[in-house]
């Protein structure tokens, strides 16, 4: 095999894990929509600090288990949170009319 070669097929390996990995945030940001909705129904605030703390929990104990770096995860998932509670923010705002007409 080629220098080349090894290349080609590495970045190719690579460009299906990214696929894996853009579709799982797309799945993870179709949930958040899911839990704003149910958010909403149960007159549930968006924010919920004790759910955030124990996420960035559990990335900070995967980084130490699998050899990773800890400031990473922690600013990834600090990105992938404040992208949720967008997400969540604005579905619970388009589902207040609708809330508020069910009273």
């Amino acid at each position: 095999m080629t220098e080349h070669d090894e290349l080609h097929r590495l970045r190719a390996e690579l460009d299906v894990l990214d696929g894996t990995l853009l579709d799982t945030l797309r799945r993870r940001l179709d949930c958040g929509v899911r839990i704003a909705r149910a958010k909403s129904r149960h007159d549930v605030p968006m924010m919920q600090p004790g759910r955030i703390g124990l996420v960035k929990e559990r990335a900070a104990r995967y980084a130490a288990e699998h050899g990773l770096d800890q400031a990473f995860l922690a600013n990834l998932y600090d990105a992938i949170i404040a992208e949720m509670c967008r997400v969540e923010d604005a579905e619970m705002s388009r589902q207040l009319p609708a809330a508020e007409g069910r009273r």
